[in-house]
């Protein structure tokens, strides 16, 4: 609930009105210096929990976070009795701004011809107007790793906030990793599935695939050694952050075969490596845990593959956070519009092992360190950006309704297609 003195000056700029429940719709005629949260319940993620607190933001920013803090003169005020104020929620892998409708080629900018294209940088082809980004953050999600697919390497990564006019503006980290993809053999693997017809030529074909991608990686780094190379290679270039350490690896991968084959790999070129997906990583939780590996879990809608447990997908999040391996979650399942879901998949890791408060690290501050960007997003303390939002529960429970969401310290109007379908039918006449 927003105070009246100030809501009865700003109620006629609202875009929407919200879902049942939900606080009213707010778009402020001008960008307010700054917001107070007030009498809420402050889940900063790296702390306790603060109780009849006030979050102070300005210019972005949060100035203040605490109980007793006080309510600036002329500050737009909500009022969060009985609500829960958290950090914005970080997706670490989708597709966001890069696909509308699947069944619509002209609405895929996804993958670009050919097995090497380390030079793409995939926040040029990041669509801001994507109906995508404002359904998925009024479920709390204000930030995403966004990047291609198809290929052995696929360009960098982004991570974007779900807000701003441009890519460049979205952009939290323009190139926030490397994309690269581990051959596999068909089948899922010696752990799960194996066997079956063709089998040989899967392996013949992904062992020529391996050393393909070693002989590039050893030019890249060949190149990247010169000091003045020419010809000039746009792509072995764009792979000289990584191979120096300077930029993340995220290896897409799924079986144990693939995992051990990429530690082998960085080995060989010292990459900082980062798995994503990885459902065949429960089995090296140690080894991946001692080498400071973060891995990227999910979707956990996924199926298991070939003979695998039941619950496979389910519990190997758990299994890795209690051998103490960070991870983080992705929603990536080659859907559209997934990316809203992201607590609710790490709600359903809870189900099969994984801690709630780990889970919760899991899409604020776990993610928001695997990128480098502690500093500035993925919990709620002073001088970070004011990434957050307001809600009437825990956002890993299905039932609880985002009120308010804050990105980069702006209040974020209710104007996502969901909202818009839902007041439009809800005001059809009567029969």
């Amino acid at each position: 609930m927003i105070r009246r003195s100030v809501a009865a000056a700003i109620a006629a700029l609202a875009l929407s009105a919200p879902l049942a429940g939900q606080a009213p719709a707010v778009q402020p005629p001008s960008r307010p210096d700054a917001y107070a949260i007030t009498n809420a319940t402050i889940v900063p993620v790296v702390g306790a929990r603060i109780t009849n607190g006030t979050v102070v933001i300005r210019n972005g920013r949060i100035e203040a976070a605490g109980a007793g803090v006080a309510t600036p003169a002329g500050a737009v005020v909500i009022d969060g009795r009985g609500l829960f104020v958290y950090p914005g929620l970080i997706d670490s892998g989708d597709r966001m701004g890069l696909t509308e409708i699947g069944s619509v080629p002209g609405g895929q900018d996804t993958q670009e011809l050919g097995q090497y294209n380390p030079q793409n940088d995939v926040i040029s082809a990041v669509n801001p107007s994507s109906v995508h980004i404002p359904v998925t953050r009024a479920n709390g999600v204000t930030s995403a790793v966004t990047s291609a697919e198809g290929g052995m390497i696929q360009g960098t990564a982004a991570l974007i906030d779900l807000a701003g006019w441009t890519p460049e503006e979205m952009a939290t980290k323009g190139r926030v990793a490397m994309v690269m993809t581990y051959p596999r053999v068909g089948g899922g693997g010696r752990r799960f599935g194996g066997g079956g017809q063709g089998q040989g030529n899967q392996a013949e074909a992904q062992s020529r695939q391996v050393q393909e991608l070693y002989d590039y990686l050893r030019d890249a780094g060949a190149y990247n050694a010169r000091s003045n190379p020419v010809p000039q290679n746009l792509a072995f270039a764009a792979l000289g952050p990584a191979l120096r350490g300077e930029m993340p690896v995220i290896f897409d991968v799924q079986t144990e075969g693939q995992i051990r084959g990429v530690l082998a790999l960085a080995d060989t070129f010292k990459l900082k490596v980062v798995l994503r997906g990885a459902t065949g990583s429960w089995a090296l939780a140690d080894t991946l845990a001692a080498r400071k590996i973060p891995v990227i879990v999910g979707p956990l809608t996924a199926t298991p593959e070939g003979d695998a447990p039941y619950d496979a997908v389910y519990a190997y999040p758990g299994v890795l956070a209690k051998a103490g391996v960070t991870i983080a979650f992705q929603t990536n399942d080659g859907g559209e519009g997934d990316a809203r879901n992201l607590p609710y998949n790490a709600a359903l890791a809870t189900a099969y092992g994984l801690d709630p408060e780990e889970a919760l690290r899991a899409i604020t501050i776990n993610p928001a360190r695997i990128w480098g960007v502690a500093d500035k997003i993925g919990s709620i303390e002073v001088g970070k950006v004011a990434n957050l939002f307001v809600t009437n529960g825990d956002p890993l429970d299905v039932r609880t309704q985002v009120k308010h969401v804050f990105i980069r310290g702006q209040l974020m109007p209710w104007d996502d297609r969901h909202t818009q379908e839902y007041q439009k039918w809800r005001a059809r006449p009567k029969p």
